[in-house]
């Protein structure tokens, strides 16, 4: 079974091949670099996170590219960590990986993103495969929704039980950022205010169990759409000062909406067709 999922991911990746001719890699000056550069800084800065366009292939690829070549850098030393499981799921993400379950049931299970079997599921069992923590980083969604209907004060509502799996209360958030502040011109009034605090309990929460899952001599990559880490904010201004100057960005945008501001956003800047 364990040959034919390393199969599965080979091929994936031999099919789906990553090409820096119709995409490109930019550092912050607007200097085209190739990955070996991310992977070289990730021994000085370890914590890495992937903004993603969540239906952008060529994206998915290179999240793909770059989890092997930290792999191939560190062994066993890599964390995979992604917005797309929800933190109440960890159970069945460790029993999967343990090989308590099957894939069936881990699917069924782990309430997967629609576009899962495509873009995430190589990531996933290419972890599984090498032995690699992935850590279910996203507050579990019933939460946040709660918080957009009802506002940011039901979370104390919940029982500690319902608690454990989000940010320690209360949720504190600093509602001046760039990402929020643009969120609320989108939508002006007691909805915005609400949005927010769903979205940066989404933030607090990734920050939180990345906190709890990184080591000192590990390398961690998460994956979250490029609005939670883009211009150093959202997740990583929940993270401890310490550990917000050991971060890499990387943030995603098509070439038709690029412009030169744009290299402003993060540590390096993927161009996409």
């Amino acid at each position: 079974m364990r040959k034919i999922s390393l199969l599965f991911i080979l091929l994936f990746t031999s099919l789906f091949t990553w090409s820096q001719d119709s995409n490109r890699i930019l550092d912050r000056t607007g200097k085209e670099v190739n990955l070996q550069v991310i992977v070289d800084e990730a021994k000085v800065k370890p914590l890495l996170f992937f903004g993603e366009l969540h239906d952008n292939a060529a994206g998915h690829q290179l999240e793909m590219k770059l989890l092997q070549e930290l792999h191939k850098a560190n062994s066993k030393q890599v964390i995979l960590a992604m917005e797309m499981f929800e933190a109440d799921v960890q159970f069945v993400i460790d029993e999967y990986f343990a090989g308590l379950i099957n894939q069936k049931s881990f699917e069924q299970e782990s309430r997967i993103w629609p576009n899962y079997k495509e873009d995430y599921k190589p990531m996933l069992e290419f972890a599984r495969e090498n032995q690699l923590k992935l850590v279910a980083s996203n507050v579990p969604r019933r939460y946040a929704n709660a918080v957009y209907h009802k506002g940011v004060n039901v979370l104390s509502d919940f029982p500690k039980s319902s608690q454990k799996w989000m940010v320690p209360l209360p949720l504190k958030v600093d509602t001046t950022l760039s990402t929020y502040r643009e969120m609320s011109a989108m939508l002006p009034g007691h909805d915005a205010s609400n949005m927010i605090y769903s979205q940066a309990l989404k933030d607090a929460t990734m920050a939180h169990f990345i906190v709890k899952s990184w080591k000192k001599g590990h390398v961690l990559l998460h994956v979250n759409g490029a609005y939670h880490s883009k211009n150093k904010e959202g997740i990583i201004t929940f993270l401890p000062k310490k550990l917000q100057e050991l971060t890499i960005t990387i943030n995603s945008i098509k070439e038709a909406d690029f412009q030169k501001e744009d290299l402003n956003l993060a540590d390096y800047t993927l161009v996409l067709k």
